[in-house]
């Protein structure tokens, strides 16, 4: 039987329209949200988070990034729709190759699109980010 270890979150903000974060380029990750949590050997982590984006410019590529101690495990990647129409993202995953210990984990996007100065988005709310580690 599964077992809850440790439980983490960090909540910038959960309503829409909330927030007016430019999404930087690539070298300018953005970390948006980030916790600790416990892990046990042979553990997973399940991570969640809900995030809001908005199309300010042309058709933006931005680029949803977790972390575990500073190091990505997961991408995800989403196009902008029209001019300030709002796009919400969730991600899902579940972190298998967790090591034993107490591990950082993060949010992060950036703007990956070629030219980023003709197409441009920001990060409008809600943004919500979890983990439960589980042995």
């Amino acid at each position: 039987m599964a077992t809850i270890i440790d439980t983490g979150a960090s909540t910038a903000t959960t309503g829409s329209q909330t927030l007016s974060i430019p999404i930087l380029s690539p070298a300018g990750n953005l970390i948006l949200a980030e916790f600790g949590l416990a892990t046990v050997t042979s553990g997973v982590v399940l991570l969640s988070a809900s995030i809001g984006f908005q199309t300010t410019l042309g058709v933006p590529s931005v680029v949803f990034t977790l972390y575990r101690d500073g190091q990505p495990i997961f991408n995800m990647g989403s196009s902008g729709l029209a001019i300030l129409a709002i796009q919400p993202i969730t991600i899902a995953y579940m972190d298998r190759t967790v090591p034993a210990g107490y591990h950082a984990y993060s949010l992060g996007v950036a703007n990956n699109s070629l030219n980023i100065l003709l197409n441009a988005a920001s990060v409008t709310g809600p943004v919500t980010f979890s983990g439960t580690s589980i042995g």
